[in-house]
């Protein structure tokens, strides 16, 4: 047992100093931009008991050699190296007063430049426990400067229709590297690279690529550089020349004889502006009564014949020379002029016909879609039980064909002309030709005969109607495949040709 608590107490002693030993505490990272001033903290958490603190380093640490920045010796004082010596300072005033307690030996780096990019060594010298250090990193960015122009002072609108860079948008020095993206209305391309430079900035260059034309004349290009969470913007407007786009104005259609003054007007769209407007007529000469200012070509007095022809207006500038004319008629009485209110009139009611008529092709169509669903949802039985109608003069020619089927009253039935209701319907025989309407004397009156009554002795003159003797005949059964003789049962009948009436 007493062993047992000797190595207990030997254990303790041992654990006592490592949770309460010395620590140096500093920042994971640090960062700031050229110019700016920046701290590095450093600050020693001594011991229980505390150990004593003989002396603190900072160091940066270059291609794996430190390089001293600054020493603090509680009796000799503070020394800085000649590099930072205008820029490095120890933040504790306590510190610089020679003063024993060095716990806090944070530094000030100001005037802070590109070079001091690097990892920082806090060393503390104790006795007896010996050194102790910590590092920490420190980055440095540079905001990059921004510059965005038009990528050559003349741009040319051409024939060629080639693209070319017209502005340029320039993000330059800066670490890390910018970003750039371009805002406008005018379609184009974007070329966009990136150079780093010796001091290890970056610069990037993007251009706007399009073909330069009239249309584009005046518009806004808008670079914009986004650098960590900064965004810078920047504008230019474009300035295309361009040749003139000419027209000419004036000529109404209603140049008639004795009409004073006309004239017409030469009107260029041009970057830079026209110079010189010069008139002519094609195979032919200026009238004399003619009068040039400028754009405008004046024809004093009357017209007259002689004004007729093409007239060509010819606009020049710095780019080139661009044409326009005008084919001019003289005729003999003016045109008839309809007032304004009459046109807006005349549009109403055209609008207003418009609007009829397609009302009117709507309610048909309607009309022909529902007698459409109506004759759809007609079942066939209801279709069979509506009557049909045959006109009576149809009955006299059955080689016609209509589209209705003859009604069934308007012909006589086999078994009641012949007498034979139990006759079977399948053997009727066929009548060809079918029956007609029968006229009531369907024959002559033949001349009347005498009869010699035998009972009274006296001869009595009677009219007698007796018809032809070939008004019967023996019915013959058609040969039915398979049926050689009438059903059973049933004997030969005459089949009076027509119906007495």
């Amino acid at each position: 047992m007493d062993s047992t608590g000797f190595w207990i107490f030997l254990m303790t002693i041992c654990v006592i100093p490592g949770i309460h030993g010395q620590t140096v505490e500093m920042d994971d990272g640090k960062s700031g931009y050229v110019g700016s001033k920046v701290d590095l903290r450093c600050r020693f958490i001594n011991s229980s008991p505390p150990v004593k603190i003989s002396q603190v380093t900072w160091q940066k640490l270059v291609n794996g050699t430190k390089q001293n920045v600054a020493i603090a010796n509680p009796s000799l004082g503070v020394s800085v190296a000649p590099p930072y010596r205008d820029r490095v300072t120890f933040k504790n005033a306590a510190v610089r007063r020679r003063t024993p307690t060095l716990e806090d030996t944070t530094i000030t780096f100001s005037s802070l430049r590109l070079s001091d990019e690097s990892t920082y060594i806090c060393e503390y010298t104790t006795f007896p426990a010996g050194n102790r250090e910590n590092t920490v990193n420190l980055t440095v960015y540079v905001r990059p400067t921004t510059q965005m122009s038009l990528s050559t002072p003349t741009l040319v609108a051409r024939s060629s229709n080639l693209k070319t860079p017209v502005a340029t948008c320039i993000s330059a020095n800066g670490k890390p590297p910018g970003t750039i993206r371009w805002e406008t209305r005018v379609p184009g391309e974007v070329s966009t690279r990136e150079y780093r430079n010796s001091d290890g900035t970056f610069t990037v260059q993007s251009d706007y690529i399009l073909v330069p034309s009239r249309e584009t004349h005046k518009e806004t290009l808008t670079c914009v550089t986004s650098y960590n969470e900064e965004v810078f913007t920047d504008s230019v407007t474009l300035d295309i020349q361009y040749e003139p786009d000419v027209s000419v104005d004036g000529y109404d259609g209603n140049w008639y004889l004795n009409r004073e003054n006309v004239q017409l007007s030469c009107q260029a769209d041009a970057n830079p502006a026209v110079s010189l407007y010069q008139w002519r007529v094609i195979n032919g000469t200026i009238p004399s009564n003619a009068e040039i200012r400028d754009n405008v070509l004046t024809l004093k007095g009357p017209v007259t014949y002689d004004l007729q022809g093409t007239y060509v207006c010819d606009a020049t500038n710095s780019i080139g020379t661009r044409s326009a004319s005008v084919e001019v008629s003289i005729i003999e009485k003016p045109l008839p002029q309809i007032a304004t209110g009459d046109v807006i009139s005349v549009i109403a009611l055209l609008l207003a016909a418009g609007v009829l008529m397609g009302i009117t092709i709507t309610v048909l169509v309607l009309k022909i879609r529902s007698k459409k669903d109506d004759s759809s949802n007609d079942s066939p039985s209801r279709k069979l039980s509506q009557p049909i109608r045959k006109r009576p003069d149809d009955i006299q020619h059955s080689g016609r064909f209509y589209e209705e089927l003859p009604n069934t009253a308007d012909y006589v039935s086999y078994r009641l002309a012949c007498n034979k209701e139990d006759y079977p319907e399948p053997y009727s025989p066929p009548i060809k030709p079918p029956l007609s309407f029968l006229p009531h004397h369907p024959y002559h009156s033949s001349q009347p005969t005498t009869a010699t009554s035998s009972s009274s002795g006296t001869n009595t003159p009677k009219n007698t109607f007796s018809p032809p003797s070939h008004t019967t005949a023996i019915f013959k059964y058609p040969s039915v495949p398979g049926i050689s003789s009438p059903p059973p049962g049933v004997a030969a009948y005459t089949f009076p040709k027509e119906q007495y009436v």
